[in-house]
């Protein structure tokens, strides 16, 4: 049998065949349009679960080079509490390949160590807010894009990430780099799934998944959940 299948089968067997209590969890979901697609599938796998619910913080065009985030961030911690969010998963990226301006208006071009200084420190402050509700957070990478000019953007990125999820509290960081690539690393639209069937995992536009695709990437969220919950 294939990992995927076996990750599969233990967490939905856990997630769905296990006894539930009410609101046993509310999981914030976080992020751009990537985001949105995870929120969609981990609300699918969870439907008949009554122990669970799961909450959309994310919006197509988002991200954390926008000129809102500051205002983003400060309402951040109150829908926190007032949703009583237990939770948290991230997916941000796609559309901040961009030069960022920061709190003093200063603006620093894309991959500069000011950019990185600046997109770093809005990270941390997202997980601080986390943090300080002792809410567990799995921050997703990045994966493979069709384009040679995103995938150096996002490696870039991916830098980030890493350096600021290693300093959060209960932040697992899971990468995707390397789990929808195709033979030889190359980016695919296809891959087989448990049963050796070619399924279509990615959109023809190099960037978005199709639902099967953000499906694969709920279940290895929801299985960090159940490692570290």
């Amino acid at each position: 049998m294939r990992p995927f299948a076996i990750v599969g089968l233990v967490v939905l067997t856990f997630f769905l065949a296990r006894p539930l209590a009410a609101a046993e969890r509310a999981i914030g979901v976080f992020g751009d349009s990537l985001g949105d697609g995870v929120w969609s599938a981990l609300t699918f796998l969870l439907k008949k679960n009554e122990g669970d619910k799961v909450f959309r913080y994310t919006k197509v065009g988002a991200g954390l080079t926008r000129p809102d985030f500051p205002a983003w961030i400060e309402e951040l911690p109150k829908n926190l509490e007032v949703d009583r969010i237990t939770h948290a998963v991230v997916m941000v990226g796609a559309n901040d390949l961009q030069s960022v301006r920061d709190e003093n208006r200063r603006g620093f071009l894309f991959g500069t160590p000011g950019w990185k200084q600046v997109y770093q420190a809005r990270i941390e402050k997202m997980l601080d807010a986390f943090a300080a509700r002792d809410i567990p957070v799995v921050w997703l990478g990045l994966p493979i894009m069709a384009k040679d000019e995103s995938n150096q953007g996002s490696q870039t990125l991916s830098e980030v990430f890493v350096a600021a999820t290693a300093k959060g509290k209960r932040v697992t960081y899971l990468p995707l780099i390397d789990d929808f690539k195709g033979e030889g690393g190359a980016f695919v639209t296809h891959l087989p799934d448990d049963a050796g069937k070619s399924r279509q995992v990615r959109l023809e536009d190099g960037i978005h998944f199709t639902h099967y695709g953000y499906e694969r990437i709920a279940l290895k969220v929801l299985a960090r959940f159940a490692d570290k919950p």
